[in-house]
């Protein structure tokens, strides 16, 4: 039997000894590659948040409540409708520092059999868009027609490429990429189709709002202010100059959200540095047990002529073979709790939750691996230093 075949023979013929390194190992890159792989998505999903907001300014309706409507909107998904007279969109572009404003519309489908399925109705305007068309092109790169829609990424794509909301049919042109958002949950249409779909609801009953509405009204009105231009004292003149409506910093909107993520990032941090630092005490004292354990197996080995060094190499060689078996196990554990239920995470939560791309989400693997397997080494350095101070003689002669 050759040396070098013992660590694999010591490794799969000790198995009782062998799982409970294997277990640490496997707890530790899980916690690093699971925490790694959260913070890194609940940072995405701000970022596409950030980006799909795109306005330095929103504007609506004074009673709309903005700051709760649109974070649930934005982060939550959440269906709410609102409107104002569209009359606002010129009193708000005349105000000194807009440079310029383009309309969106909310509406939400019915939970019945007029519709396939209930969710947020967003309308914007192509011609002055600065917000949704950007994301948009990502995706589809044509004109959006009358009778058309895009859905988010989370709505299922019908196989006939239609979806029915009022008992109207309406063609899907395409699907758009996911934000981590509650965007992904929701319906873009051009102003003409919303006017269309508003009156399709209205023929089956369905409310739109407390004032109804009509193609003379709008939600919202996205801002874009001129370079030079305190944001703060366009939306406070925008408050001023367009009576009942509420002028609110796109900044000030995500600031809650940004915070609450802060603060849930910090537990996950801080859960995943306790389990890491547990993992890893527990196997040093582990390790240092099973070496204890060994005592006599190593003198016998000493006797037969193998020197402290490759006892030392024997014990680091069965180290690296469990850590790196446990850091794969762990990460692919870590992989299966996140990726599949990713949108029940983001759900479960409320907040933005978009996981990385594949290059980003390898590169965390293979470090959360490396790492793992280098501070399980690192535990089991401290055994293998404590062979040197076994006395072989005095071990065999005592039996111990």
């Amino acid at each position: 039997m050759k040396f070098s075949s013992l660590p694999f023979l010591n490794v799969v013929g000790k198995k009782g000894r062998s799982s409970s390194l294997f277990v640490f190992s496997v707890l530790l890159s899980f916690s690093l590659f699971g925490g790694a792989l959260m913070l890194s998505s609940l940072r995405n999903g701000l970022k596409s948040l950030e980006r799909r907001l795109g306005a330095d300014i929103i504007v609506v309706p004074y009673e709309a409540r903005t700051k709760v409507s649109a974070d649930t909107i934005l982060a939550q998904g959440n269906r709410t409708f609102f409107y104002m007279p569209k009359s606002a969109l010129d009193k708000v572009l005349a105000v000194e520092g807009v440079e310029k404003v383009s309309p969106q519309v909310y509406m939400c489908t019915m939970n019945a059999g007029c519709c396939s399925i209930s969710l947020q109705l967003v309308g914007f305007d192509p011609r002055t868009d600065f917000t949704i068309q950007p994301w948009v092109r990502q995706t589809f790169s044509g004109t959006l027609q009358t009778g058309e829609i895009l859905i988010g990424s989370k709505v299922n794509l019908s196989a006939s490429g239609k979806l029915k909301f009022f008992d109207q049919l309406w063609t899907i042109a395409a699907q758009l990429d996911e934000t981590g958002t509650g965007l992904d949950n929701a319906v873009f249409a051009n102003m003409e189709t919303i006017a269309l779909m508003a009156k399709a609801a209205e023929k089956i009953g369905w409310p739109l709002a407390d004032r109804k509405y009509s193609d003379k009204m709008i939600s919202t009105i996205m801002v874009k202010a001129k370079d030079g231009y305190d944001i703060d004292d366009v939306a406070s003149l925008i408050q001023r100059k367009v009576r009942k409506t509420q002028a609110v910093k796109a900044k000030s909107m995500t600031s809650a959200i940004a915070d609450s993520l802060a603060s849930f990032s910090k537990i996950i941090a801080v859960l995943s540095v306790v389990i890491w630092l547990l993992c890893l005490v527990m196997l040093i004292v582990v390790s240092t047990l099973i070496t204890g354990e060994r005592k006599k197996e190593f003198a016998v080995f000493r006797v037969m002529g193998a020197s402290e060094k490759k006892l030392s190499r024997l014990v680091m060689a069965e180290s690296l073979l469990l850590n790196a078996a446990g850091g794969v196990c762990g990460t692919a554990l870590a992989s299966l709790c996140i990726f599949p239920f990713h949108s029940l995470i983001k759900n479960a939560i409320g907040l933005p939750f978009l996981l990385p791309k594949a290059a980003v989400m390898t590169a965390l693997a293979l470090l959360s691996l490396a790492a793992s397997v280098f501070f399980g080494c690192m535990a089991s350095s401290f055994s293998a230093r404590s062979i040197s101070k076994v006395d072989a003689g005095a071990v065999i002669r005592d039996g111990n």
